[in-house]
Parts: C-alpha cells; structure tokens; sequence
C-alpha cells in the first residue's frame, strides 16, 4: 500500500509528535482541526491589517481604521480550525525506487520540523475517505474548504484595487459587519487561507479550513479514514510497539523510514513491519537493496 503507489491523489501525511500520536491521536481516534492563529507561519499567527475601499464616495473618516481592521482579522482567525498534510508529487510511475523521492512520507525538513527530529510518526490518510469525514462531521453545520496551498512571494505594497486585505465599505455598510466576514471569506479564502511564501513549498501542502462559530479546536474521529503508519529514522521501538498495540485491528500498514548516504529508503529489513509478524524480539534482518 505504501511502496507501489500509481496514483498522488490516493493519500494525504500527517506528521507528528509521537506523544501527541500515542497519547491523542490514536488513544482517542481523533484528528484535532487547530486554531488558525496557532500555526508557526507568521502570516497566519499575526493580526492582518485591513485598508479601507469605497466605489461609492462614502465617508471613511468615520471610521478607526485599526479598530475594524483588528475586528475583521479577529473575526476571520478566531473562528477558523485547519489541519494540514503533505500530498504526494505526481506522477508517480509504482515504482518505488524512483517515486520515494516525490512521496509525502519522505520529506526530512517536516520530519525535523513537526516529527521532533525524526523520533515521531508520518500518518498516512486514505484521502477519499478522509474528505467523506470531514464533510460529514463539519459540512451541515460548518463552512468547510480544502485545496493546495499556492506558494507565492507577494510585495507589502498593493495597488489600489479590491485584494483580500481591503475592506469593501461599500459591502459592510449594506450587509452589515456580521454577513459581511462571510462574505469576505468567500470572495478571498483562497488568498487568505490558501496561500504561503515560497519559501514553505516543499511541503507541498493540502490543508482543510473550516470556518466556524464553535468555541475551542475541532475533532475529527479518523478510524475509518487512517490506512497506514510510517515511522521516522529515530523513533524509539517502544513507540512502534505501543503505536501498533494501539491499532491492532485496524487493517493499517506499517513501515519505518530509514536514511542511507542522504536517501530515504524503506526499513525492509525490520521483521515488525512483515504482515502479520509485530514482535518487537524477533529484530532486524540485513538486507542489500
């Protein structure tokens, strides 16, 4: 399932902390959909600041420019839950010699990054089932968007026509400031929510935003949707143990990945992660590939 793969729209990756994947994730079988404001890119962490924009000569003056701007960026981060995975690269030709290098599993920099150093674990989601979730769960209640994440430098200094950082005035004074986040978010969620510097591109990026009026970060059960678990170069062997004691039963597939003279390869030579066989004493094979 995890090798020979044909197909980049058949799974999404997760990375994570171990304790996070043993004590939450799959203690509980759920996926936490975090606050919008919490991630680690400063242009989501950070208050947006708003321009004003009238087609119909109306008084701006009136208004405290950083006191609606502040309301509008609250208003749009606060009630925003995302969570994020790596796709794969297409294409991808089932060969996985070749194909390891584009797969979602094998990037070191989210390994390091969200992996505590490669000691954590990749999640690999089934994606049709996942997005069947997520629509069931959040869809009838909740505004739900996914997409790529576009990868774009873009300068401080605008032109003067309507972008995701103008407040239409227009609009807000004619809906209302409440109907008027929505649509906001609507008219610029891909800009908004969707987009990051280039600088964040290898982690070639699928993310589900759901927009909503709930309190608190979002749960998702994921048991139905989850389909594998990759384990990183130094994750300890009684976290493999525990995470595969923690699933039994699950019909998942298990793999580690190891690195050898800068390439990420498949850990063939672990007999734990032979169907059938989990055994932590039964130990490592040496195998040439």
């Amino acid at each position: 399932m995890i090798e020979h793969v044909s197909s980049s729209d058949a799974f999404l990756y997760h990375y994570t902390k171990a304790t996070t994947a043993l004590d939450y994730i799959f203690k509980n079988r759920e996926l936490r959909f975090g606050s919008y404001a919490s991630t680690n890119d400063p242009k989501e962490s950070k208050a947006w600041e708003f321009d004003f924009g009238t087609n119909e000569n109306r008084d701006l003056g009136k208004y405290k420019m950083s006191e609606v701007s502040s309301w509008l960026s609250a208003e749009l981060k606060q009630r925003t839950n995302l969570v994020c995975f790596s796709m794969d690269t297409a294409p991808l030709t089932g060969d996985h010699l070749t194909d390891i290098f584009k797969r979602g599993f094998s990037k070191p920099r989210m390994w390091s990054q969200y992996a505590d150093r490669h000691t954590g674990v990749c999640i690999v989601f089934d994606w049709k089932k996942l997005a069947g979730l997520i629509q069931s769960q959040f869809g009838s209640a909740d505004l739900v968007l996914a997409g790529p994440v576009s990868y774009i430098d873009r300068s401080v200094v605008r032109d003067l026509s309507a972008h995701e950082y103008m407040i239409n005035v227009d609009a807000m004074e004619i809906l209302g400031r409440e109907a008027y986040v929505q649509t906001h978010l609507r008219a610029h969620y891909k800009s908004l929510f969707f987009e990051k510097m280039i600088d964040w591109r290898d982690e070639v990026e699928w993310r589900w935003v759901v927009f909503s009026d709930r309190e608190g970060d979002l749960y998702l059960d994921v048991r139905d949707s989850v389909a594998g678990l990759m384990f990183g170069e130094n994750t300890e062997e009684k976290v493999v143990q525990d995470l595969m004691d923690l699933t039994e039963g699950w019909g998942l597939r298990y793999m580690g990945l190891k690195w050898k003279n800068s390439s990420p390869w498949y850990d063939y030579g672990n007999l734990r992660y032979v169907q059938g066989i989990k055994n932590s004493g039964w130990g490592t094979l040496v195998r040439r590939v």
